[in-house]
């Protein structure tokens, strides 16, 4: 399958289009310095754009089956890249006609608030409000979308490595490692079990 990683020079995207090419797939990373990925990847494609150029992103999903989203904040007072950027990434899949999109949200949002930690539930009210903000706004899009797609709501990543993960919308989600949810992103790319569902993602 071609796959396209959005938000590919990131922790979690370098791991997603790892994984994804591991499993056989046709990889295209985007992002603006991806550059640096061709000599130690040969096999991996690259695409350099800005995901808030919707012109950049129609000209980078065209031709792939499939779009797995890990673009993250800018910083802390950023309220606006994560929603932009996936109204990009959705719009231009429409247009190109691509239907499956893997989207990475966060442990907290909407009915998931129940499954959080009380400190990560003041960090959102805090600190991350802003963050916690677009990623509501980000969902919403999603949403109202008539594409094939899952959100993946993530507990707090860290780099451990792998060892196990449980999808679930009832069962706490305190954290989840970046390997553990970059196997789970692109083994939801040929898998429905979640098509226009969100569903929590944390260590088993």
């Amino acid at each position: 399958m071609r796959i396209i990683v959005f938000g590919a020079t990131g922790k979690t995207g370098m791991f997603t289009w790892r994984r994804a090419l591991q499993q056989g797939h046709q990889v295209t990373a985007f992002g603006r310095s991806v550059d640096r990925f061709s000599e130690a990847e040969p096999e991996l494609q690259t695409f350099k754009g800005d995901v808030l150029d919707l012109s950049d992103v129609t000209e980078a999903v065209a031709g792939h089956d499939a779009v797995i989203v890990c673009i993250g904040s800018t910083n802390l007072k950023d309220k606006t890249t994560l929603s932009s950027g996936t109204k990009n990434i959705v719009d231009a899949m429409v247009f190109q006609k691509i239907e499956r999109l893997v989207v990475i949200s966060a442990a907290g949002v909407g009915e998931s608030w129940k499954q959080i930690a009380l400190l990560a539930r003041v960090l959102f009210r805090t600190l991350l409000r802003n963050v916690f903000a677009d990623h509501k706004a980000q969902e919403a899009i999603v949403r109202q979308s008539t594409l094939d797609w899952t959100i993946v709501r993530a507990a707090v990543l860290n780099d451990r490595p792998a060892s196990g993960y449980v999808a679930s919308n009832s069962d706490p989600a305190k954290r989840i490692s970046r390997e553990d949810l970059a196997d789970f992103l692109v083994d939801q790319v040929n898998d429905s079990a979640y098509s226009r569902q969100a569903i929590s993602l944390a260590s088993s």
